[in-house]
């Protein structure tokens, strides 16, 4: 098999909750930025959309990399 299957094998593990959170972290970054670029709003609303996507995206790349060293290398996911 090759190392980028693999890999990818590694992150896709459905039935680890640290794969659902690190998913939704990653999500709700993502709407949080889309709504900081299309929405009209005050400063200071911007700026706490733009925290809070700053902290989003480290909570889920923190749960990516605790389900990486959490996996086996052989991706069995076990």
């Amino acid at each position: 098999m090759p190392a980028s299957v693999r890999g990818w094998r590694r992150l896709w593990q459905p039935r680890r909750p640290a794969f659902w959170l690190a998913l939704g972290f990653n999500l709700a970054s993502s709407a949080l930025v889309l709504a900081f670029h299309t929405l009209v709003l005050a400063e200071p609303v911007r700026w706490l959309l733009l925290g809070l996507a700053l902290v989003n995206s480290a909570l889920g790349w923190w749960w990516t990399l605790r389900l990486w060293r959490t996996t086996d290398a052989s991706g069995s996911g076990v």
